[in-house]
């Protein structure tokens, strides 16, 4: 099974963990940003969770991956927006989180049931 990589603020990355654990899925926190390419290429995860603009130094990198991603997000703005054109199969999700959709929206994307196949969708 793989895993789901989960980069955000310490305390908010642990609740997604959590919640996700108990829905049977693998994670792994990333704590240290040198350690994430080695793991991405090595294919161990299935999607990505970061946030807006905590991770916002990762994503040219993630978007070169063939990988679903889920960007949480404070608010939207144009930036954000324009930011997230350059995304193939990327999903937002406002803080604070509705954690029904939001495992919804990972169990979906992990059995590959995602409503979009390319592009951007917001929750």
């Amino acid at each position: 099974m793989k895993k789901i990589l989960i980069f955000d603020e310490s305390g908010f990355s642990h609740i997604c963990s959590a919640i996700l654990e108990l829905e049977g899925h693998k994670t792994e926190i990333l704590k240290d940003v040198k350690d994430m390419l080695p793991k991405l290429k090595n294919k161990e995860f299935a999607l990505i969770i970061t946030s807006y603009p905590f991770g916002y130094f990762l994503f040219e990198e993630i978007k070169k991956l063939d990988l679903p991603i889920i960007i949480l997000t404070d608010h939207i703005n144009r930036d954000f927006i324009s930011l997230l054109q350059d995304f193939g199969n990327s999903y937002s999700m406002i803080k604070p989180l509705d954690y029904k959709k939001f495992r919804s929206l990972v169990k979906n994307l992990l059995d590959r049931k995602s409503d979009i196949m390319d592009g951007h969708r917001i929750y």
